[in-house]
């Protein structure tokens, strides 16, 4: 079966250490956009739920607290693993979550942080981005 637009963007952080799980999330709705997942340890649609209210709390919090600027990424350890929740925004009014689950003996905490912050980076802005042509419309 062919592989979505999505999940071709996904397979970029599945080179990442220790990775268990990645989805696309369109932030507004907790909807999975993609997702491309090694193992089975964990629950798709609970895990993309969690990252997505997690996101609107912290914004939420930042808000009431007038911080200056928004959500860029939330780190959360568990005992077994990592979960890194990383905001960007493709397109003016595109809001997505980039939720990946590492194995936490497995993977370099520091290094998994840097690899999302570069494939934003490399991402957001690009023509080419691999987003299907209605999503770089909006």
């Amino acid at each position: 079966m062919p592989e979505s637009p999505f999940e071709a963007l996904l397979s970029q952080v599945r080179q990442i250490d220790g990775f268990v799980l990645g989805c696309l999330i369109d932030a507004s709705t907790g909807m999975v956009l993609g997702h491309v997942q090694d193992r089975e340890t964990l629950r798709l649609p609970v895990a993309a739920a969690g990252a997505a209210d997690v996101a609107n709390v912290i914004s939420l919090m930042a808000g009431e607290l007038a911080a200056n600027g928004g959500l860029e990424d939330a780190i959360i350890t568990l005992s077994g693993h990592y979960h890194l929740i990383r905001h960007f925004s493709p397109a003016p009014r595109l809001q997505f979550l980039l939720l990946v689950v590492l194995d936490r003996a497995e993977a370099n905490l520091a290094m998994a942080h840097r690899e999302l912050r570069d494939f934003d980076l490399n991402f957001v802005g690009r023509p080419d981005s691999g987003l299907p042509d209605h999503f770089q419309r909006v």
